[in-house]
């Protein structure tokens, strides 16, 4: 009886584990779609508001949610009050929030090169920038996509498959 419910307790853990996956992969998906978001925001209030790049920073501080509010305000305090360049003052602030998030390498880099492939030029010149980081992060959401669902089912499956094997092999 234990035996039993120990194979039917590891089967289910595999499971877990394996839908664990899953979830981190959905939200990598969703965090992608923010930033693409944050982007075309970023892109508008460039573009049609001539805003500057602090002004911008801050409207998204207000605007937006965790995890990048306080990483937004934080840039354009330093920016702003502290004098500090924004290369720099991006590179600490967001680099702190992107440990937390799982992101690749490749995609953390389209964030963090950010302010390098913008910098204070015209608004025109920023918005152009822009458009190339949001078809950067298009093709990384449209690949993500078309991966998902059938990655997501090979992982359960492997999942359960491996919480058997465990079961046979306890009994």
């Amino acid at each position: 009886m234990l035996r039993v419910a120990g194979c039917i307790l590891a089967v289910i853990g595999c499971a877990g584990f394996a839908g664990n996956i899953c979830i981190e992969a959905a939200k990598r998906l969703l965090l992608l779609k923010k930033i693409k978001s944050i982007y075309e925001t970023m892109k508008y209030y460039i573009s049609y508001q001539k805003a500057t790049i602090p002004e911008t920073l801050r409207k998204l501080a207000e605007k937006e949610n965790e995890p990048f509010a306080a990483a937004f305000a934080q840039i354009d305090e330093r920016v702003c009050v502290k004098g500090e360049n924004l290369p720099s003052a991006w590179k600490n602030c967001m680099g702190k929030v992107l440990e937390e998030l799982p992101l690749t390498k490749a995609e953390r880099r389209l964030i963090m090169d950010f302010p390098n492939s913008l910098g204070f030029m015209e608004e025109n010149a920023q918005a152009g920038a822009l458009d190339e980081l949001l078809r950067e992060i298009n093709l990384h959401i449209e690949e993500i996509e078309k991966e998902h669902k059938s990655k997501n089912k090979m992982i359960m499956s492997l999942g359960v498959a491996a919480g058997v094997l465990i079961s046979i092999l306890l009994l």
